[in-house]
């Protein structure tokens, strides 16, 4: 068993950096192996199993000399233990490894470290985690080791995560670490991957870099680059190159004409992030497009992103089957009976009796999602907390240009709102910050005329009938200590229907005289309409906007700078790795079968893209998150700044602890601040160890490539934006890693993760409308067949549902904010893993502190009307079929 005994003394690293290593100690061999799931080579292997095969007797696994090679006179043998996966489906299978390793400190004459003689690993290994011994060969005079090449001789590709040589390698004395290779990458047959390198778990800008290292480092980076490749080529499986592409491949000209999309980035019309590149053929009618891959084949990104699982299927969602009748049928898809009975709905969902997982919103009361504060509870604490604005000039104005679109300022008046303002005027709300809007209005209005018009006639079988308006949201913050909000108006509008130049046709709904304390099964009123329609503006905006362009769009260019710019060598590429993991390849995944536009199956039917079937904008909803990253800002996304621009906040940005809210009890982001601390000290922490001055971030020629890139290639269309970091110095870089690092776990989760838990439930959140609603008499009654025939449909809500539960097959798969999947070998450098240790423990803090507001009944915005506790940011794991926590990265 592999065990962490102690802290040693310090010793030299190879890079430079004066640290004391842990010591790892290489008991007694052994090895395991269990059944392969699909693709999960980033989950921490349990050592100290035995293996089938040794079971029953079979002899383990050893490395010998390879016999073509003579033995130096300084050669030793040295014991040692590789962690591997195999996927294959084979049970028992020949797996033959040569292994190599390099020297950090003798250099052959074209400056590359010497190579120690090949060993050869040749053993029968089953499917999943294998444990092996290993004899390495060493000379003694070559120093200490770097780095090790191996080549695989097998007939199947291995995914290796870990080898390990123990202390006393390279003439040091016994208290030195054992030394670890982090693997963490496929190994293809000889004729696909000639060899792989790996470095040891060093950490060292390209400048600190020992010599004899140094050509290597440059190697790896180039084959990650794809330098040499003299020809323009579809990648393979196996390959590991990292470049870029524009969306071009979200659309599928070559099927159907109304399947083509626009090219996104590139132009001044269509920015965009940029994709990785596939190096597909062009479209045969679009040489501008990108030719789809068929439904049953990957999308190609890089071997080493392929992890945690190998493709998700396209699902086959029933026909088109028009709308709910009743609330009960919407409750009965999670088994539970007719729900507007509130003490037997109680009953069932508290009577532990098996059914699919319930929503939320729905889990404890099941109607009090009607009640107006709830509906404005969740703008702080819903599924989208990141767009309400503080009111700072009433009435509300347009951004849309009046040379194209007209007046389309808000019709929202005095007299709608200070009738439900306890005697307060608007200039008096917003002079003290109790007036606050979400504003949906600019982004949807564009495309509004488009969109009603659908399906067209090619997609009346695929898509239903669509009547959406734009929506602006007015919200009072009200109660005695000012922190519960009200919404006071909302406004729905269409463009003119005689031209768009003429401006928009506006309704104002206010709620109705009465309050929505009488809720009664089987009525609504036009207010409440009106309220699902906003809603449906938000829950598009939430998914295309704060979700897939904030994080997986954006963080994409990032990831793949990364690698093509950071030798895994590199401290920053260590730091910000693990919140990489997984992103490409769910990227990937998207673009084929959920935000594209569509292909055909096997059997010649029209599989849809899922989101242009779920969601209301359709064909349209990358279209409108291009015009979105035209205001897209990096340096807004960090949180203290988000919060300011939007005037939630006030304060000093780069000192969250300072931040003061206009909303006390705002739970996203009084919990998002506490991480956002958390978050920034580890990562300054961490940098301090590597960066003494600003000097050497300046001097950091990898980290400076890195950046350069990231601006000026993977987010080229904005390279000449203001607000880019220069990076020169290091609070730029503790910054930019932060937000980084904010984008890919916190804030991905507090956007991602409630889409099920608050829009899984149609009725409180619809991601389509189809009807018009009708005057603004708030107090109209309308129908519960009614206000459901207006809102998701039945298949567009199933295919909505089966999406945004994508977070529940990740339970138990996921790796969360804090940890590593190779937690004791990652980095060498003490200091790292003690600040490392520092931060989970900062983060078990937060966990208490927001179960201690969860419980504080003074913070009515904590539960709600609902009574579901706010937890989206609590970072740790939690127990229940849902994944709860905070995962490291971007994985769904």
């Amino acid at each position: 068993m592999m065990q962490q005994l102690r802290h040693s003394q310090p010793s030299p690293c190879l890079c430079g950096l004066r640290a004391a290593r842990p010591m790892l100690a290489l008991g007694a061999a052994a090895s395991r192996s269990r059944p392969a799931g699909k693709l999960q080579p980033s989950v921490c292997l349990g050592l100290g199993h035995v293996a089938p095969a040794a079971a029953r007797g079979q002899p383990r696994p050893r490395a010998v000399a390879d016999s073509a090679l003579g033995a130096s006179p300084t050669s030793v043998h040295v014991g040692g233990k590789l962690l591997l996966q195999n996927f294959a489906a084979d049970s028992q299978q020949r797996l033959k490894l040569s292994i190599q390793l390099v020297s950090a400190t003798v250099a052959d004459p074209d400056g590359r470290g010497v190579k120690a003689e090949a060993s050869v690993l040749d053993a029968v290994v089953g499917s999943g985690d294998s444990e092996l011994d290993v004899d390495l060969i060493w000379d003694e005079a070559l120093g200490a080791p770097g780095a090790v090449v191996v080549k695989n001789h097998s007939d199947f590709p291995v995914y290796l995560r870990l080898l390990s040589v123990p202390a006393g390698v390279g003439g040091a004395d016994d208290e030195a670490a054992a030394v670890h290779f982090a693997c963490n990458g496929w190994v293809y047959p000889v004729d696909k991957h000639p060899y792989r390198l790996f470095f040891t778990n060093d950490a060292c800008v390209k400048e600190e870099t020992p010599s004899a290292l140094l050509k290597y480092r440059e190697d790896e980076l180039g084959a990650l680059r794809g330098d040499g490749e003299t020809t323009e080529r579809p990648f393979q499986p196996w390959d590991r190159v990292y470049d870029y592409a524009l969306y071009n491949d979200l659309g599928n000209p070559d099927l159907r004409q109304d399947l083509a999309r626009p090219v996104l980035g590139g132009s001044q019309e269509y920015p965009y992030p940029r994709r990785t590149k596939t190096g597909r053929p062009a479209a045969k009618t679009d040489p501008r497009s990108e030719s789809r891959a068929p439904l049953d084949e990957e999308i190609y990104v890089p071997c080493d992103e392929r992890v945690g699982f190998a493709s998700i299927p396209a699902p086959t969602l029933p026909p088109l089957g028009g709308h709910f009748r009743s609330l009960a049928d919407v409750y009965r898809l999670f088994g539970l009976d007719d729900l507007g009975r509130l003490p037997e709905a109680k009953a069932v969902i508290n009577s532990g009796a098996p059914f699919p997982v319930v929503p939320q919103v729905i889990s404890v009361n099941p109607t009090h999602w009607r009640k107006d504060e709830e509906f404005a509870r969740q703008m702080i604490a819903g599924a989208n907390p990141v767009c309400i604005k503080r009111v700072t000039k009433f009435p509300l104005a347009s951004e849309l240009d009046r040379g194209v679109f007209g007046d389309q300022d808000s019709k929202i008046t005095k007299d709608h709102v200070e009738k439900n303002m306890g005697g307060m005027t608007v200039q008096q709300a917003v002079e003290e910050g109790r007036l606050y809007v979400v504003d949906h209005h600019d982004w949807v209005m564009p495309y509004l005329k488009r969109i009603n018009e659908l399906p067209a006639s090619e997609e009346k079988a695929e898509v239903s009938q669509r009547k959406v308006y734009a929506a602006r949201t007015l919200l009072f913050l009200d109660g005695e200590d000012s922190s519960m909000l009200r919404p006071l108006a909302i406004e729905l509008s269409s463009p003119h229907p005689e031209k768009e130049q003429l401006g928009a046709v506006s309704t104002v709904y206010t709620p109705p005289d009465s309050g929505d304390d009488g809720i009664t099964a089987g009525r609504f009123s036009t207010w409440e309409l009106a309220k699902v329609y906003a809603s449906a503006n938000d829950a598009a905006e939430n998914n295309f906007v704060t979700h897939w362009l904030n994080t997986h769009a954006s963080m994409e260019p990032i990831v793949i700078a990364a690698n093509r710019q950071l030798s895994v060598l590199h401290p920053i590429h260590r730091l910000l790795k693990p919140h990489f993991r997984k992103t490409l390849h769910i990227n990937a995944v998207a673009r084929q079968i959920i935000v594209g536009s569509g292909d055909q199956r096997k059997d010649g039917s029209v599989f849809r893209g899922i989101d242009e079937v779920t969601y209301f904008p359709s064909k349209y909803n990358m279209e409108m998150s291009s015009k979105a990253y035209k205001a897209w800002n990096f340096t807004d996304l960090a949180l203290p700044n988000d919060l300011i621009k939007r005037g939630l906040a006030k304060g000093d940005p780069k000192k969250p602890e300072t931040v003061e809210l206009a909303i006390k009890d705002y739970p996203y982001a009084v919990d998002g601040l506490d991480m956002w601390a958390a978050i920034k000290k580890w990562v300054a922490d961490y940098c301090a160890i590597y960066y003494a001055d600003d000097g050497a971030v300046a001097r950091d020629s990898e980290l400076q490539g890195w950046w350069s890139e990231v601006r000026n290639v993977g987010h080229g269309d904005l390279a000449d934006a203001p607000w880019w970091p220069a990076m020169d110095c290091v609070a730029d870089l503790v910054e930019t890693c932060a937000t980084v690092v904010w984008l890919s776990s916190a804030y991905h989760a507090s956007i991602s993760f409630g889409q099920y838990d608050y829009l899984g439930f149609v009725p409180n959140g619809p991601s389509i409308t189809t009807r018009p609603v009708p005057g603004p008499d708030a107090g109209a009654e309308v129908t519960e067949s009614d206000f459901l025939a207006s809102v998701t449909p039945v298949t567009e809500a199933l295919g909505f549902m089966s999406i945004a539960s994508g977070p529940m097959g990740l339970k138990g798969t996921e790796v969360y904010l804090g940890q590593r999947p190779d937690t004791e070998q990652w980095t060498r450098e003490r200091r790292a893993a003690e600040a490392l240790a520092e931060f989970r423990a900062r983060l078990e803090e937060v966990a208490g502190n927001i179960d201690r507001r969860n419980a504080d009944p003074a913070l009515k915005n904590r539960t709600g009307q609902v009574e579901v506790p706010y937890t989206l940011l609590k970072p740790t794991a939690q127990p229940g079929l849902v994944l709860r926590g905070i995962p490291n990265s971007i994985t769904v």
